[in-house]
């Protein structure tokens, strides 16, 4: 019996002190000192099959949760899905679907993790007239873990039947959502 308490005494000292180098709560540094790195995110295959077009995000972002001139790194991308839909004889619709799969990184220094966007929208757009072929449509995405102030991510998009062009994205202050207590 002795034997078996000092086995597993021995063991937990072992676990206890093998895991202590690299906890899966400790953010991994890199050579470079940085916390963490953006990267690419990885997209299911069933998503790519569901939303056939893409539109890479990348580059700077102005921040307006921070001091002026504060910027953040966007890296990710949106799927999409068009439709052309007839609802009533003669009145065409497109039904445009979105995924969307982003990182962020801000310079702020209370910033741990990546921010992260990662959510879907579907919209009908209804033609005017027999002779519009050209939509555009703001859809607002939350971004998750910001540090500072909740934010979205606003993406402005230009449709037509065939495609989808992202025509500008930025970073809004989202309304606070925590109700007003008396």
């Amino acid at each position: 019996m002795k034997t078996i308490f000092v086995f597993l005494v021995a063991l937990l000292f072992a676990l206890f002190f093998g895991c202590q180098e690299n906890s899966i709560t400790e953010p991994v540094m890199n050579d470079t000192g940085a916390e963490f790195t953006l990267t690419t995110p990885t997209i299911d295959k069933d998503i790519v099959n569901y939303y056939p077009g893409s539109i890479k995000l990348e580059g700077m972002i102005y921040d307006p949760s921070h001091r002026l001139n504060s910027y953040a790194e966007i890296m990710g991308m949106v799927r999409y899905r068009l439709q052309t839909v007839t609802l009533v004889p003669k009145q065409k619709a497109i039904k445009v679907g979105f995924y969307v799969n982003a990182e962020l990184k801000s310079n702020c220094p209370h910033q741990h993790c990546p921010w992260k966007v990662i959510n879907t929208a579907e919209e009908v757009l209804y033609a005017s007239s027999a002779i519009q072929s050209v939509y555009f449509l703001e859809k607002s995405f939350r971004v998750r873990n910001t540090c500072c102030a909740p934010l979205n991510l606003v993406l402005k998009f230009q449709i037509d039947e065939k495609a989808v062009a992202l025509v500008s994205m930025s970073l809004k202050k989202a309304p606070d959502i925590v109700p007003n207590v008396y």
